[in-house]
């Protein structure tokens, strides 16, 4: 909640604060962010885990599955993809995997393993306006590169940039069949350049 009534100030002020000048109550409750959100990113790591073995145990049957996950649940998808890398060869189980708002690192040597694993598309949905992810995910792990709100450049990973739409973590939410339909993930061949970020304007018909 402290996080959000920060974010209507930053809203209202943003011609004033900077991406520096985070607002003092916020870093007056860094530790109580880190703590929290470490919790969480335990979590969402050891689910992933899980769905892993789901998806090697072969539940879902012979169909093709697609993976798409927002906030916390992308890093369960990511994790996912990487349990798949290291338990050996496991490419096709997946065929598509779609990141939303992702708290994970950029500079992961993983990600190249978990993008083999998914024999379509892999696309990193960002916003570079998404600061409360930036600062919960800095605050807890000190990174300087975060998907969730920036490219993700390794090869084969689709970019789609859409801070245009997307001003903060809670927008996703309103927003999220506009964005899966303008993916079209029944696409085989990606909709959007793999390594460009693209405008996420609606396409004309």
């Amino acid at each position: 909640m402290e996080l959000m009534r920060e974010g209507a100030m930053q809203t209202v002020l943003s011609g004033i604060i900077s991406a520096f000048a985070w607002p003092a109550t916020l870093v007056a409750a860094a530790d109580f962010i880190d703590s929290t959100w470490s919790v969480a990113i335990d979590r969402s790591d050891k689910v992933g885990i899980m769905l892993a073995e789901v998806l090697l145990n072969g539940l879902q049957g012979s169909r093709p599955v697609t993976l798409i996950g927002f906030s916390l649940g992308a890093r369960v998808v990511f994790k996912c993809l990487q349990e798949l890398a290291l338990s050996g060869n496991n490419e096709g189980i997946v065929e598509r995997a779609v990141l939303i708002g992702a708290p994970i690192s950029v500079n992961d040597e993983l990600w190249g393993p978990a993008r083999k694993m998914v024999a379509g598309r892999l696309v990193n949905v960002y916003s570079t306006k998404d600061w409360i992810l930036g600062v919960t995910f800095r605050a807890s792990l000190l990174t300087q590169g975060l998907a969730g709100i920036q490219a993700v450049q390794v090869p084969g990973v689709e970019n789609v940039d859409v801070s245009e739409l997307v001003v903060g973590h809670s927008s996703y939410l309103g927003l999220m069949q506009q964005i899966l339909e303008q993916l079209e993930l029944n696409t085989y061949y990606p909709v959007f350049s793999p390594s460009t970020p693209r405008s996420s304007t609606p396409r004309s018909k």
